[in-house]
């Protein structure tokens, strides 16, 4: 069993970091007699799991969820997260198209007040790769 400082050390969090843990109820930590933290093999490995979770970009929510599920459960969570990831870069990437083009020819003209083209449909257009008139 090590205290807090000792964990924190090895961890490489803060002592306030393990304090949250330990009250979000992520980690179950034991007490001594004068009350200190007291953490066991489980918990460090609990610990770890977590520092990798926050490492994948997880949110707090979803890391106590996780470690709540079993292992099967846990890969299709995975696998939903690898579709989330690629929807994003997707779409970072035709931002970046977007960006491009507005480097390459300058901002867009603004749509004719009389053309019944709002400006929010001119820019999706632009967005798909529509050239500029």
């Amino acid at each position: 069993m090590k205290r807090t400082s000792e964990i924190s050390k090895i961890a490489g969090v803060s002592k306030r970091t393990l304090q949250f843990y330990d009250d979000e109820g992520m980690i179950k930590v034991e007490r001594s007699e004068n009350n200190y933290r007291l953490y066991d093999k489980k918990t460090l490995g609990k610990l770890w799991e977590i520092m990798v979770y926050k490492e994948m970009g997880l949110k707090l929510g979803d890391i106590k969820q996780l470690l709540e599920m079993s292992e099967n459960e846990k890969k299709g969570f995975y696998k939903a997260y690898i579709e989330q990831i690629e929807e994003k870069i997707k779409e970072l990437e035709r931002q970046e198209r977007f960006i491009s083009l507005i480097i390459a020819k300058g901002l867009p003209q603004i749509p004719d007040e009389n053309s019944n083209v709002t400006y929010k449909s001119r820019i999706a257009e632009l967005r798909k790769g529509c050239a500029y008139e």
